[in-house]
């Protein structure tokens, strides 16, 4: 083989490797390049204490109602509810709990100063009263208030226990007056530092102009004592309130259907004998009533 023809060989292979090498460059760059994300701008603002659901007037805050959400320091009112930044800084929304919406707040709106009314504030139970509804005050002790852990819109039964004559003997007996009362108000916090519990003496409920009467003679025939009743009336119903935000109706309060003596939860105490006794029923529209007489001889 000549030297021409060794020469045009390899001037042949330069140019197809150069011509690829052009061709792979060129392709390489009519690649999209791939974006490189931006860190994303750092929220400054700060935490502003705002309705977790809707909040209709006449509503008792609890924890579940509240929570904290950032805002714009630009666009914070003096009247906002800011979270302090200083870790030694008491929680400002245990100083809410038991207060009344006193206007309807949506879900994620800021709750303001002037929006709320606290326990003792002006207008505090003509906030929270329903209308036709009566608040109403009563002494219980600490032991008949379920030491210390009932609070305001929490649902009680009101239990009376007190002594009754029947057949010229004294007996003792406890009932179940009106069940399902709001309480509105109650004079007894527990201290979130020390967790002991403030001793009360007046419980504030609301009740309906005839149940406020009914209550006023309570207070006067024996001891009272509080049960709390559950949020839910059973299993059903308290996983639906679980998976749902919509709100539970409560029903209003009522009278009591039930009593029990004393000689039901004692066997040592005398239990009168029936066999010569009358029974006669008694009925006063929905409400019907035993009373049994001695037979005559």
């Amino acid at each position: 083989m000549s030297v021409r023809n060794i020469v045009l060989i390899i001037a042949a292979v330069l140019m197809t490797a150069g011509t690829a090498f052009l061709a792979r460059n060129w392709l390489e760059s009519q690649r999209p390049q791939p974006q490189v994300a931006a860190p994303a701008p750092k929220v400054e603002g700060a935490m502003v204490l705002v309705a977790a659901a809707d909040l209709p007037a006449g509503t008792l805050l609890q924890d579940k109602h509240l929570r904290w959400q950032i805002w714009p320091s630009n666009a914070v009112p003096e009247t906002y509810v800011v979270k302090p930044e200083a870790e030694d800084v008491p929680d400002p929304i245990q100083s809410l709990l038991g207060a009344v919406v006193r206007k309807g707040i949506s879900t994620g709106e800021p709750v303001a100063r002037g929006g709320i009314l606290k326990s003792g504030d002006r207008g505090f139970l003509a906030a929270v009263l329903r209308p036709g509804y009566r608040a109403m005050s009563i002494q219980v002790n600490p032991t008949a208030g379920i030491a210390g852990l009932v609070f305001p819109g929490d649902r009680v039964d009101l239990i009376l226990t007190h002594s009754v004559t029947r057949g010229g003997k004294e007996r003792r007996a406890s009932e179940t007056v009106l069940t399902n009362v709001r309480i509105l108000a109650i004079d007894q916090t527990i201290d979130d530092q020390s967790g002991e519990p403030r001793i009360f003496k007046n419980a504030t409920f609301e009740l309906t102009p005839k149940q406020t009467e009914m209550l006023s003679v309570l207070s006067e025939l024996g001891r009272i004592s509080l049960a709390l009743r559950s949020l839910a009336k059973d299993e059903e119903e308290l996983e639906r309130l679980n998976s749902s935000n919509d709100p539970m109706a409560e029903p209003d309060p009522a009278r009591g259907s039930t009593h029990t003596w004393d000689t039901e939860v004692s066997r040592l105490l005398w239990r009168p004998s029936t066999a010569n006794m009358d029974t006669v029923k008694i009925s006063r529209g929905t409400e019907t009533e035993e009373l049994k007489f001695r037979k005559r001889k």
